[in-house]
C-alpha cells in the first residue's frame, strides 16, 4: 500500500483542475469584479501542484518557502499572488471537504504549519543572497548589465566579447559577470522593478552571448569525464545551467546539452549513448520536481545506465539540502564550482550510496502534472531552442576540427612512415652502387692473363670484400619492415681503422681516379682499434670521401687525417672544392639536400650520402659536424666515435683478418656433406668451396634423392634447402630423423627465407642450424667442428 504522502500527492495532482474550480468558486464568491477567472484559475492550479510536490517529497520547507515568497511578490509581477493566505486556506478547507480524512488531515497539517513558520520568521529576502564576485570584474558588469536593461543587445555582446580578446578567462567573465547579472535580473524582476518582457529579453541576450563565446571554451582533446545536463519539464529560464554547462566544459568535460522540454525516455538514450558518466539535472521550480523524479526513475531502470551519477541543483535544493536524497539523485549542488567538485567526486566513485525513500514502483506521468498549462513565452522557448541548437553546432565544429586535425596529423605520420621507406630503400640502391666499381674492375682483371700471384690474391680479396658489403646491404633490404621503428641494426667487432680505410678508398678510388684528383692520406692513426660496425662505417667513410670528390673539381684536393678528441676517435674530410653557403649548412646532413648545393656538382645519387652518415654515425654513439668558409672555398666533414679502451687490444684480430690459409686449414678432412639444392649452380658452387675448405661434398637436387643419397652415403653434414620440386625440405629433414639410426648428423637449413615462422618450423622439423643465403665462409668452415662436437656429445 502507498504511502499517505504519495496518496494525498496524486490525489491533488490527479483532480488539481477540478479541485481549483471549486477553489475558484468560493474565492470570486465575494472577490473583487476586476480579477480575471482564467488567470487565477491557471493560479490556483499552480499552487495545488506546488502543495503535491511539497507532500510527495516530504519538505514542509519548500511550501514555507513558496508563501512566503509570493507573499513579498509585488502586485505588478502577480495580481494575485498576494492573496496567497486566502488562496491556500481555501485549498486546506476545500480538500478537508471533498478527500478522505487522512488526505485532508495532511494537508492541513502541511498549510497550517507554513504559515506559522512565515508568520514567526519574518519577511524574507526575495531571492537567496547575491554569490559574491571578484571586485575587479564589477565595472564590466555594471556597464553590461546597463547595456541589457536600455536593450543595446550589440553593445553588450560587444563588451563581452573584448574582454575574451583581450584575454580575460572564459571562467572568469561567467562566473563574476554573466552568472551574477542573471541573478540580478531575477531580484530586479521580482521587486517589480523590470518586466517579465525585459527579463526575457535579457536572458536571450546573455544566452546570445554565451553563443557567441563557445569557440573560445569548447574542449576539442579526448576526456574520458563526460556529462549530459539538461532541465526538466517546461522550463524557460534554462540559462543557470546553461552557464554551468559551459563552465564543465572550461573545466575538461565533454559536456551534451540537452536544454528543456526534453522527454525523460529521450534524456536516458542521450545518457546512454554518449556514455555519460554524469547527468546534471536543473529543476528551478518546485513543481517541476515531478518530472525529475521521473526522469531519475528512467534512467536507473536501464541496464546501460547503471553506472550513471545523478547530480541536481535548482532553487528547491538551496530551500530544503537533504532534498536531493528524496528524489532519487546522487548528489546536489549550490552553485557552478559546488557541482563540478561534486561531479568530480562522482566520477570516480564506482559505488556511490544512493540514500532515497522514493518507492521505485512509483512513476508520475509529469503531462499530467502540467496538462492544461498554458504560457505566452512561446518565443522565448523557441530562442532557447535556438540557442541549444547555436551551441550544438559549435561543439560539433569543434570535433569535426578536432577530428580533421586527427586526420591530418595520421596522414602527415603516415607520409612520413611511407618517406622513410622510400628514404630507406634509396639509400640500399645507393649503396649498392658504391661496391659495383671495385668488382667490375676486379672482374676485368680476371679476364687478363697472365696475373701476377699477388695481384691475383689481391683481386680475391676484393671480391671477398665487397660481396660481403652487398650481402649486409642486401640483408637490409630484406628487413624494411624494421624501417617504421627507425632501426638499423649494428654488427659490431674490434677492428684497426687501417681496414676500415682500405675498404672506403676501394670504393672511391676510381671516382677520384676518373676526376684526376689528389687524395692525400694522413696514416697516423691507422692502427687505432675500434669497436664500430666494419661495413656501416666503411659507408661512412666512403659517403664522405664520395661527397668530397663529387663538389670538388677536376685534379683538385681530398685530404683524410685522423685524431683523438678525448675519449673519441675523429675522422675528418677536407676539400678545396665548390663548399658551402651559411644558408645550406644548417641542412647539409638532411635527406634529399644536394640540390640546394650546386645543379652543376649534383650528378648521380639520391642526395642521401650524408643524411646516412649521420644516421649511422648516431647509433655508434658518435657525432658529425661539417664546417665551410663559404662558395668557393671548400668544406669539412668530421665523424668522431668513441675508442676502444686499450685493455681491449688483446682481442684485436676478428674473422674479418683472417687470412685464406687459416680458413683452408681449418676445413675437416673427410668429413662427408651432402648438399640439398634444385638450383643446379647454386649446388655446384657450393661444393667446390666445400672441397675447397676439405669436406667431401655430394649433391642431390631434389627431396627423394637427398633421402637415398644419405642413406648410401651416411653423412656427417646435410645443407639442406627448404624450396624443393618434390618435397619440402622439412619433410626432407623429418624422414632423415625418422628412418636413421644416426643421432649425430648434422642437419642445416639453408635457405633464403628469413622469417621467425619457417625458422621455427626449422626447429621443429629437427634442424640443428638455420643459415639464410648467402653464408659467410667463416660460418661454413666451422661446420665441422660442430658436427665434431655433436658427434661427440653422441658418442659418450
Amino acid at each position: 500500500m502507498l504511502p499517505i504522502s504519495q496518496i494525498t500527492a496524486k490525489s491533488l495532482c490527479e483532480g488539481r483542475r477540478a479541485l481549483a474550480d471549486r477553489i475558484h468558486d468560493r474565492m470570486l464568491s465575494g472577490g473583487p469584479s476586476e480579477t480575471n477567472p482564467l488567470r487565477l484559475a491557471a493560479e490556483l492550479e499552480s499552487h495545488i501542484t506546488v502543495l503535491a510536490a511539497c507532500i510527495e517529497f516530504t519538505s514542509p520547507r519548500l511550501l514555507e518557502d513558496y508563501i512566503r515568497w509570493a507573499m513579498r511578490l509585488p502586485r505588478s509581477v502577480s495580481p494575485y499572488q498576494w492573496d496567497i493566505r486566502q488562496s491556500f486556506e481555501t485549498i486546506r478547507d476545500v480538500v478537508r471537504a471533498h478527500n478522505q480524512r487522512d488526505v485532508g488531515e495532511l494537508v492541513s497539517r502541511y498549510v497550517d504549519h507554513s504559515f506559522a513558520a512565515s508568520d514567526s520568521r519574518g519577511e524574507p529576502a526575495l531571492v537567496p543572497p547575491r554569490p559574491s564576485s571578484r571586485s575587479e570584474f564589477s565595472e564590466l558588469r555594471q556597464t553590461y548589465l546597463a547595456a541589457l536593461l536600455d536593450s543595446r543587445r550589440k553593445d553588450a555582446v560587444q563588451l563581452i566579447m573584448n574582454a575574451v580578446e583581450s584575454g580575460t578567462e572564459i571562467r572568469a567573465i561567467y562566473l563574476h559577470v554573466l552568472q551574477p547579472t542573471q541573478h540580478e535580473l531575477g531580484r530586479l524582476w521580482e521587486s517589480g522593478k523590470i518586466s517579465v518582457a525585459q527579463e526575457h529579453y535579457c536572458t536571450a541576450s546573455t544566452q546570445f552571448v554565451m553563443s557567441q563565446i563557445q569557440p573560445y571554451l569548447l574542449n576539442d582533446k579526448i576526456t574520458p569525464k563526460s556529462l549530459v545536463a539538461t532541465c526538466v519539464g517546461d522550463e524557460l529560464h534554462e540559462v543557470g545551467l546553461r552557464i554551468i554547462t559551459d563552465l564543465f566544459e572550461v573545466s575538461g568535460w565533454d559536456t551534451v546539452y540537452l536544454g528543456a522540454n526534453i522527454p525523460a525516455e529521450a534524456i536516458a538514450e542521450s545518457v546512454a549513448a554518449n556514455n555519460a558518466r554524469v547527468l546534471a539535472i536543473s529543476t528551478t521550480m518546485t513543481q517541476h520536481l515531478f518530472g525529475l523524479s521521473e526522469v531519475i526513475a528512467e534512467v536507473r531502470k536501464r541496464p546501460e545506465c547503471k553506472d550513471v551519477r545523478i547530480l541536481v541543483g535548482g532553487y528547491p535544493f538551496n530551500v530544503d539540502p537533504f532534498l536531493w536524497r528524496r528524489t532519487g539523485a546522487d548528489a546536489s549542488a549550490n552553485d557552478a564550482i559546488d557541482a563540478i567538485e561534486i561531479a568530480e567526486r562522482l566520477w570516480g566513485d564506482d559505488q556511490p550510496e544512493i540514500e532515497t525513500t522514493l518507492s521505485t514502483n512509483i512513476k508520475h506521468d509529469a503531462a499530467t502534472f502540467t496538462e492544461g498549462l498554458t504560457t505566452d513565452d512561446d518565443l522565448s522557448r523557441i530562442n532557447n531552442h535556438l540557442v541549444t541548437l547555436q551551441r550544438d553546432l559549435h561543439k560539433a565544429n569543434v570535433r569535426l576540427m578536432a577530428l580533421n586535425e586527427d586526420n591530418q596529423n595520421k596522414a602527415i605520420e603516415l607520409q612520413r612512415a611511407s618517406q622513410r621507406k622510400d628514404e630507406f630503400m634509396a639509400m640500399l640502391a645507393h649503396e649498392l652502387r658504391g661496391p659495383l666499381a671495385p668488382l667490375t674492375y676486379a672482374a676485368s682483371l680476371l679476364q687478363l692473363e697472365p696475373l701476377d700471384a699477388n695481384v691475383l690474391q689481391d683481386v680475391r680479396e676484393t671480391i671477398s670484400r665487397q660481396l660481403q658489403q652487398m650481402t649486409y646491404l642486401i640483408n637490409d633490404l630484406l628487413e624494411t619492415a624494421r624501417v617504421a621503428h627507425g632501426k638499423i641494426e649494428l654488427r659490431r667487432e674490434k677492428v684497426f681503422f687501417r681496414e676500415i680505410l682500405n675498404r672506403a678508398l676501394e670504393i672511391v678510388r676510381p671516382l677520384v681516379k676518373d676526376k684526376a684528383q689528389n687524395l692525400h692520406i694522413d696514416h697516423t692513426h691507422d692502427l687505432e682499434l675500434l669497436d664500430v660496425d666494419i661495413v656501416r662505417l666503411t659507408q661512412v667513410l666512403a659517403n664522405l670521401l664520395t661527397n668530397a670528390s663529387k663538389y670538388t673539381d677536376e685534379k683538385g684536393s681530398i685530404w683524410v687525417s685522423t685524431s683523438h678528441l678525448r675519449d673519441r676517435f675523429v675522422i675528418t674530410v677536407r676539400d678545396n672544392g665548390i663548399g658551402i653557403s651559411e644558408e645550406t649548412l644548417p641542412d647539409v646532413f638532411s635527406t634529399f639536400t644536394q640540390e640546394q648545393r650546386s645543379k652543376d656538382y649534383a650528378k648521380g645519387g639520391l642526395g642521401l650520402g650524408l643524411s646516412l652518415v649521420k644516421q649511422l654515425i648516431e647509433l655508434h654513439g658518435g657525432s658529425v659536424n661539417a664546417s665551410s668558409a663559404g662558395p668557393g672555398r671548400g668544406s669539412v666533414f668530421s665523424v668522431s666515435v668513441p675508442v676502444v679502451q686499450p685493455s681491449a687490444t688483446a682481442d684485436a684480430g676478428g674473422g674479418s683478418l683472417t687470412p685464406d690459409s687459416e680458413i683452408r686449414a681449418a676445413g675437416r678432412t673427410g668429413q662427408r656433406v651432402l648438399v640439398v639444392d634444385d638450383t643446379a649452380g647454386s649446388a655446384k658452387i657450393t661444393a667446390l668451396l666445400l672441397k675447397k675448405l676439405g669436406f667431401d661434398p655430394h649433391i642431390a637436387s631434389d627431396g627423394a634423392t637427398a633421402i637415398k643419397r644419405f642413406a648410401e652415403l651416411s653423412p656427417q653434414i646435410v645443407l639442406l634447402d627448404l624450396t624443393l620440386p618434390d618435397m619440402s625440405g622439412f619433410s626432407v629433414a623429418q624422414q632423415i630423423r625418422r628412418e636413421t639410426a644416426l643421432e649425430n648428423v648434422l642437419i642445416v637449413a639453408l635457405t633464403g627465407h628469413s622469417d621467425q615462422k619457417h625458422r621455427s618450423l626449422a626447429t621443429e622439423s629437427g634442424f640443428d642450424e638455420y643459415f639464410v643465403k648467402p653464408v659467410d665462409i667463416h660460418v661454413l668452415k666451422r661446420l665441422g667442428d660442430q658436427a665434431s662436437q655433436k658427434s661427440a656429445g653422441s658418442g659418450s
